[in-house]
C-alpha cells in the first residue's frame, strides 16, 4: 500500500514539475529545490531516532509485575 502511495507522489510531483518547467528555469529550480528538501525531511523524519536519547520512562516497563499467591 504504501509503494503505491509512493508511486502515485512520484507521478503528481513530476506532472507539477513538467507544468513548473513551462513558467522558466528559474521556477523549474525553485520547485526542485523545495521539493528535495520536503521528502528529504520526510526521509529524516521517518528514521529511528539514536539510542542515546531515550529516557527511562519510555524503556523501562510500564507496570510492575503481577505475583499470585
Amino acid at each position: 500500500m504504501i509503494r503505491l502511495f509512493a508511486v502515485a507522489l512520484l507521478a503528481v510531483l513530476a506532472a507539477v514539475g513538467v507544468a513548473v518547467s513551462a513558467l522558466g528555469g528559474v521556477a523549474l529550480s525553485a520547485y526542485l529545490l523545495i521539493v528535495v528538501t520536503a521528502l528529504g525531511l520526510a526521509v529524516r523524519r521517518q528514521r529511528p531516532q539514536q539510542a542515546g536519547r531515550t529516557c527511562s520512562c519510555c524503556t523501562s516497563t510500564v507496570f510492575d509485575p503481577v505475583e499470585l499467591l
